[in-house]
């Protein structure tokens, strides 16, 4: 799938699937670009931007049914999406438990224990590149 697909197909086996758990796969190199650079403008956000719409439709049938939900579609931002989604959760009445996936981000980790990166074609160092990078 990507993160434009129809959420009809999700819905019909949230409601009617014999599934344990319904897949979200929503990530391409394009999207995780797209949205680190909307995080940058906004670090509350850089998921998904059709995670809500997504959530509020499925939510409720996979809670009643037991459904466990996983997804890639906290893109840039996991933690925002996992709080998100907890809030989505909230708003339609369901206790749910949210987890997200984080760690893969480790170019300031890196940075920060002193690790020098150079750039192959002209030997600058990758940090002068950090504004525009995505």
């Amino acid at each position: 799938g990507y993160s434009g697909d129809r959420i009809e197909p999700a819905l019909e086996l949230a409601e009617h699937g014999d599934i344990d758990v319904l897949m979200f796969e929503c990530l391409a190199e394009r999207t995780i670009a797209l949205a680190q650079q909307v995080r940058r403008k906004d670090p509350s956000h850089g998921y998904d931007p059709l995670l809500e719409a997504r959530m509020r439709a499925v939510l409720p049938a996979c809670a009643a049914r037991g459904i466990r939900i996983v997804t890639n579609m906290g893109a840039a931002n996991p933690q925002a999406a996992a709080e998100r989604t907890l809030d989505i959760a909230r708003e339609l009445g369901l206790k749910l438990r949210v987890a997200a996936v984080t760690g893969d981000d480790v170019f300031d980790l890196l940075q920060a224990r002193g690790h020098d990166f150079t750039l192959m074609d002209g030997g600058a160092p990758v940090a002068s590149l950090q504004a525009r990078m995505v």
